[in-house]
């Protein structure tokens, strides 16, 4: 996103899974990044800690597959008694989150690219907040968050209700359940996504996906 083309955000309507591109996008838009989700009334961050939290034990560690700036940490931390580790392909995007000191630790990190780079059953917790309409292969990254989630534990993603079908996140869900990887506990209505941006507005909502790993 160039300095002259500030307000131009039909990027985020196209649902990109390349990777680099993604990187260019968001380390471009960082600075701004928050402000912007502000103006848009982006509640998914706060939504998605209030739904993990209840499952969390205290002190326990959540990764943020996808942590940008750092919303979901801070909401994360702000709900609940924990430590929260976060994973981004945004460098610029890092070094905003690393500033709000929600984190304990912070990895570039491309998500199409698994196993990520942490251990079986390290967490309480997972959420993948804003993202999954950037990753080509969902059922890799859900499975690895799988592994890294301790049994018991609870994920949490979002995904945009104009792609569930396209990209079949029933049959997705279906399959973690199948391979007995986890047990969905809560899949939404399409709810209010960025109500104030005008490319989203009433036209595209998101959809929330918990999930219990066996």
């Amino acid at each position: 996103m160039s300095d002259d083309n500030t307000e131009d955000f039909s990027y985020l309507k196209d649902g990109n899974t390349n990777s680099s591109e993604n990187a260019t996008f968001y380390d471009d838009w960082a600075e701004t990044y928050d402000g912007n989700l502000r103006d848009w009334n982006y509640r998914a961050p706060v939504e998605a800690a209030a739904m993990i939290a209840p499952h969390l034990n205290t002190g326990e560690r959540v990764l943020d597959v996808g942590c940008g700036t750092g919303l979901f940490g801070k909401a994360m931390t702000e709900a609940h008694a924990c430590t929260v580790d976060g994973l981004d392909i945004s460098d610029a995007s890092l070094d905003v989150a690393r500033q709000t000191g929600a984190y304990d630790k912070l990895l570039c990190q491309d998500l199409q690219i698994t196993p990520l780079p942490f251990d079986d059953n390290t967490f309480g917790a997972a959420a993948c907040i804003g993202v999954m309409t950037y990753i080509e292969d969902v059922s890799a990254l859900l499975a690895d968050l799988c592994r890294m989630v301790r049994p018991g534990g609870h994920i949490v993603f979002t995904q945009r209700d104009d792609k569930w079908q396209d990209r079949k996140f029933d049959a997705v869900i279906a399959d973690l359940e199948a391979r007995d990887l986890w047990t969905a506990v809560t899949i939404s209505d399409s709810k209010p996504y960025m109500p104030g941006n005008a490319d989203f507005a009433d036209d595209i909502k998101v959809i929330y996906v918990s999930g219990q790993v066996v």
